[in-house]
């Protein structure tokens, strides 16, 4: 097995190990706190849905591109890559956008109760439903070519210019405008999601950093403050850094006709190394959500400590 091949079995065996069972087991918990609560709170919905398009976008590119590197060449037919490509294109999406949602919501949240904000904080509660599912409409509006262009791998391993080559399906473009155009639609919401969760994500960094001033000397305030500035920090600087990594070759394969699956390989692993360490770190910096995979007394202990049954990251109070 060539080095390229080698590399890229043991790199997305990892992140299915990893991306697979801790997505699907955070998924579960929170349908088991939904049944047994019968509620969910706001922020804890949020994660919810982007643990979901996580699970969405291991199952459908970290399996197939395992089994290739792996010389198991799955034979999947048109219209098996084109659902296969569409719900990983729509999984991508929904987690960009989800994570802006997150950020934004949190922003919305620890914000000072001036009229502006006081109207919001009443507004996006009830409406969070809505917004995910206007982000899913318009995901699907953006992503028609995993649809149209998406085919079966040739048999004869022939591929056309202007081609995504995915080793197992591959995307055939019909002229380099419609190649070119397609990317720059994804750039452009890309960036501007991005761009919208790391601006929210620096606004709730400066209101904690206040807030941590303020309350400074007082038993747990900081401690507190300290657990959701890591829990926003995480998150949201984790994708950034990913998304600059992926974007970086991005802009490389619109210079070039045809994409060497190498740099196709490596983009498919920044973009799934997100959907496999969220959970990991949705889990770590939620006390609530971690005493859950604590086990006897160590749980017992956990559940009974009254500040482990809220989520940090929602409970921040606003500054004045």
């Amino acid at each position: 097995m060539e080095v390229r091949l080698a590399l890229k079995a043991v790199g997305f065996i990892a992140l299915d190990v990893v991306g697979i069972p801790g997505n699907l087991a955070v998924l579960l918990l929170f349908c088991h706190l939904f049944y047994a609560q019968g509620s969910m709170p706001h922020n804890e919905f949020i994660l919810s849905q982007l643990v979901f398009t996580n699970l969405m976008v291991t199952l459908c590119r970290g399996i197939p591109q395992a089994l290739t590197a792996l010389g198991i060449n799955p034979l999947f037919s048109n219209n098996v890559c084109k659902t296969i490509i569409f719900t990983y294109r729509i999984g991508r999406a929904m987690s960009i956008t989800i994570t802006s949602l997150l950020s934004s919501y949190q922003c919305v949240v620890i914000a000072p109760p001036k009229p502006g904000w006081t109207w919001l904080k009443r507004w996006v509660p009830g409406h969070l439903p809505h917004a995910i599912i206007f982000l899913y409409g318009l995901n699907m509006i953006i992503c028609p070519a995993a649809i149209i262009f998406t085919e079966a791998f040739p048999t004869n391993s022939t591929i056309p210019e202007f081609t995504l080559n995915l080793e197992f399906c591959i995307v055939v473009f019909p002229g380099h405008m419609a190649y070119v155009v397609n990317g720059v639609v994804f750039i452009i919401r890309d960036f501007v999601f991005v761009g919208l969760m790391a601006a929210a994500a620096v606004y709730v960094m400066l209101v904690l950093h206040r807030h941590r001033q303020q309350v400074q000397g007082l038993q747990g305030a900081g401690r507190k403050t300290e657990e959701a500035s890591r829990a926003v920090l995480l998150l949201v600087s984790t994708y950034v850094l990913l998304f600059g990594l992926d974007n970086v070759l991005w802009f490389y394969t619109l210079s070039v006709s045809r994409v060497h699956p190498a740099v196709s390989d490596t983009r498919v692993f920044f973009a799934s190394c997100y959907s496999a360490i969220s959970p990991v770190l949705i889990v770590a910096t939620n006390r609530k959500l971690a005493t859950y995979f604590q086990c006897g007394s160590k749980r017992k202990t956990a559940e009974n400590v009254p500040s482990s049954t809220k989520s940090d990251i929602s409970q921040v109070p606003p500054t004045q």
